[in-house]
């Protein structure tokens, strides 16, 4: 067995989860770790027995001290294993993305088996965030290995946020593979166009509405309300499908600039639409001041639970904002409400939904239940990696 003189071994009952798969290991599960072992390195997780369980990454600065990667001790992650791994995720999408759509996660971290590495496409470019120390020793490679299986002509780091501080890594960004000139990309979506600042926010668009973004704007109709807008793509769907007017609600100057730009793409006229800048939750509350009403409106926040420790309040949050919402909804009108937090199951969701349309005095009836697109695969193993849910309701 390779690397046996790094292991870390579990404290008896902590190995039942790895055991079946769950790709996380918490440091307080760690009965010992062997000499030699630092941050970053390829390890063998043992049970209390001594048994072999899985490969796994080991960083001791982080709460989640194990990620786990291969539960058969014959098959050690070295550069193989990896384009082996990185090959099964590129076969899956060009299965399930449709022609008409140049944008699509590529890999997505634990659901590909590849804890750490997130890799979204923007027609012929990579955009890659790699969160573990020891996938950040070998982030070069894997730029090459994912532009050479995808065919891809360029991969651009943007490896920030909150994740990589945890793991102890500093932000990085820039061109790992091949060479770009300019960093913002036009791409197709369900054959509409978008532009995507690989140095603005995430990666650059959120590629997980694909459907969502269709299924609302197939239904939203008359005068649009488009909360937590960002780069305005709920509301092009809609205003192509034949709404009249959208109006759009951000924070950020950035949002602002790429709804102009995205309008601009899909020929939607500046008449059609207002972006407005400014607080969602003071924003809401004056237009319910004066009375405003919408056929259709749109809540995508951003992730509003980090962590489990912030769930109730985060869940009043949720509450506060779908109460709002809705008091802005015609009767009759058509309302989708989402939540990115991975601490809230769609249970908690619904149930903060339902608080909200009651204190609102509306009555709810759900037309679909929203998750993530396909190319944001669930493990059922983990299920820390079904993070988006939503609603699209008609509101009595």
């Amino acid at each position: 067995m390779k690397n046996l003189n790094k292991t870390v071994t579990l404290e008896k009952g902590r190995e039942r989860l790895a055991k079946n798969h769950n790709p996380w290991v918490y440091s307080k599960a760690l009965k010992h770790i062997s000499d030699g072992v630092s941050d970053g390195d390829t390890v063998a997780v043992l049970d209390y027995a001594g048994d072999f369980v899985a490969w796994a990454h080991y960083n001791g600065k982080s709460g989640i001290a194990l990620r786990l990667l291969e539960w058969d001790e014959a098959k050690y992650p070295d550069e193989l294993w990896l384009e082996e791994k990185i090959s099964k995720a590129v076969a899956l999408r060009k299965r399930i993305i449709p022609e008409n759509t140049g944008i699509y996660r590529l890999v997505f971290s634990e659901s590909d088996m590849l804890p750490g590495i997130v890799c979204d496409v923007f027609e012929k470019v990579g955009v890659l965030q790699i969160s573990t120390p020891a996938f950040d020793r070998i982030k070069v490679k894997i730029a090459e290995i994912i532009a050479k299986t995808a065919g891809l002509e360029a991969v651009y780091e943007k490896s920030d946020g909150d994740g990589r501080k945890i793991e102890g890594l500093p932000e990085s960004s820039g061109f790992l593979y091949g060479k770009q000139e300019l960093t913002k990309i036009v791409s197709r979506e369900n054959n509409l166009f978008f532009e995507a600042d690989l140095s603005g926010q995430k990666t650059g668009f959120y590629a997980d509405q694909r459907d969502n973004r269709r299924f609302f704007g197939e239904v939203a109709k008359g005068e649009i309300l488009d909360i937590c807008a960002f780069s305005g793509a709920f509301s092009v769907y809609a205003l192509k499908n034949g709404a009249e007017h959208a109006i759009l609600l951000d924070i950020s100057k950035e949002s602002e600039t790429l709804v102009r730009r995205n309008m601009e793409l899909n020929s939607i006229d500046p008449s059609r639409y207002t972006f407005i800048k400014g607080d969602v939750f003071e924003l809401l509350r004056k237009f319910a001041a004066e009375g405003k009403k919408f056929d259709s409106v749109v809540l995508d926040p951003p992730k509003l639970v980090p962590s489990n420790k912030y769930l109730e309040k985060g869940l009043r949050a949720y509450k506060d904002l779908n109460f709002n919402a809705l008091k802005l909804v015609k009767k009759g009108g058509i309302f989708a409400t989402f939540s990115c937090s991975g601490a809230v199951t769609l249970a908690d969701f619904r149930s903060a939904v339902a608080f909200a349309a009651h204190d609102a005095g509306r009555e709810l009836k759900i037309l679909r239940q929203l998750h993530q697109a396909p190319d944001h695969p669930i493990r059922v193993s983990a299920p820390e990696t079904e993070y988006l849910k939503g609603l699209l309701v008609e509101a009595r």
